[in-house]
């Protein structure tokens, strides 16, 4: 019989190469920002926080973005910045909203959460990129909504998925 901290040791793996493997997958989809994608990876995160705890889904998030960054060789690079912090921070909102399950679905705190993650990479990407440029130009404006309203869309896929996989409440 495997002890309980090896087989969620065990789970933890499962769940950072499920999410690695998904990060994979979106990486081949054409994007039209390296920063932009689909958020499947994050499934892995809703995996760990519905069926473990909020520590195994930060273990997740972390694992995952410094593995995908050694992999990838963008360690320390503006995309891995953009990525640590917006899915860091994304990542502990997501822990509070969970905190009101009883009245949030899945698919509500993905879709927050997703909405969370596009509005702190632009933070971000504001900061580190184009601190000195004005925002108050109109298609500055439409592209912020835009790439916002994208997110809550990719919010949704990723939550119906976590959703449909039918996680039970009973943590393992």
């Amino acid at each position: 019989m495997i002890k309980k901290e090896y087989r969620e040791e065990i789970y933890l793996v499962a769940l950072v190469l499920l999410g690695l493997y998904l990060s994979l997958i979106e990486n081949i989809i054409p994007k039209p920002f390296p920063w932009m994608k689909i958020g499947l990876s994050n499934i892995s995160v809703l995996i760990a926080l519905e069926k473990f705890n909020s520590k195994m889904a930060l273990q997740t998030i972390l694992l995952r973005v410094f593995i995908q960054a050694l992999m990838l060789g963008t360690l320390f690079t503006p995309n891995f910045i953009i990525s640590f912090s917006a899915g860091l921070i994304s990542t502990l909102f997501m822990i509070f909203l969970y905190k009101f399950r009883k009245y949030l679905s899945l698919l509500s705190i993905s879709c927050i959460s997703a909405f969370t993650h596009n509005l702190l990479q632009l933070i971000v990407v504001y900061f580190l990129l184009f601190r000195n440029i004005s925002l108050n130009s109109k298609s500055i404006i439409i592209f912020i909504v835009i790439f916002l309203g994208l997110g809550v869309i990719m919010g949704l896929i990723t939550g119906i998925i976590a959703t449909k996989i039918n996680l039970k409440r009973n943590k393992i």
